[in-house]
């Protein structure tokens, strides 16, 4: 999707996409992964989701958005107040484990930052149209190093039951994206009847799925 559409959903409070409670895969399945020198995790296109107090509590936690409405408000909603200041073309706001960088994911330079343990995608694969997905996941993949984890979840329903976003991504889908990597399907939720964050999807079947994703 292009800049302006994430710019009107935040300007115009249209985030049925924004989950206010603590993704459920994630508590679940997450300590089971976690190494002992584990200490840095990356989350691409974040909101303002509550996820970052998680992994803040182990973690220091990069997160990228593109709008500073939703770094703002993350910082209000949960009573922090952030250091803020500006590096290239990014507004950084600061406060304790947690640095989010407010602008453009694709000007993100992974060389920039000390490498990561994880990546984090909880929304931000779903929320590209199948034309914009290849060039997510290769600028996504500069940040994967040799020890680097991805935990990704992604959406599944019938194919042209909705235009999206949140777009269905498919297994083989994120077999071909990440074609070369170790790739486990640990779980599955089904979602069918069931309102995905704050939205309820029209669609007659709705499959979350978790995926552990590491270089081979």
């Amino acid at each position: 999707m292009k800049q302006d559409f994430w710019h009107q959903c935040w300007e115009n409070t249209h985030i049925g996409f924004h989950q206010d409670e603590l993704q459920p895969l994630l508590i679940e399945h997450f300590p089971q992964y976690i190494e002992a020198d584990d200490s840095r995790v990356f989350v691409p296109c974040c909101g303002k989701t509550s996820d970052l107090l998680y992994f803040s509590k182990r973690f220091k936690v990069i997160g990228n958005e593109l709008s500073s409405i939703a770094c703002r408000d993350f910082f209000h909603e949960n009573k922090l107040v952030p250091n803020i200041k500006q590096t290239l073309r990014f507004n950084v706001l600061e406060q304790g484990n947690i640095s989010l960088y407010q602008g453009d994911f694709f000007s993100l330079q992974a060389h920039t930052f000390k490498a990561f343990d994880w990546v984090y995608d909880r929304a931000a694969l779903i929320a590209f149209p199948e034309n914009m997905r290849s060039q997510y996941v290769s600028h996504l993949k500069t940040f994967i190093q040799e020890n680097t984890r991805v935990f990704l979840l992604t959406l599944e329903y019938p194919e042209g039951e909705i235009s999206g976003p949140p777009f269905s991504i498919k297994q083989s889908d994120v077999e071909a994206l990440f074609a070369g990597y170790e790739i486990t399907r640990v779980a599955t939720r089904d979602l069918t009847g069931q309102k995905f964050a704050k939205r309820s999807l029209p669609v007659s079947k709705l499959i979350e799925s978790l995926y552990i994703i590491k270089a081979q």
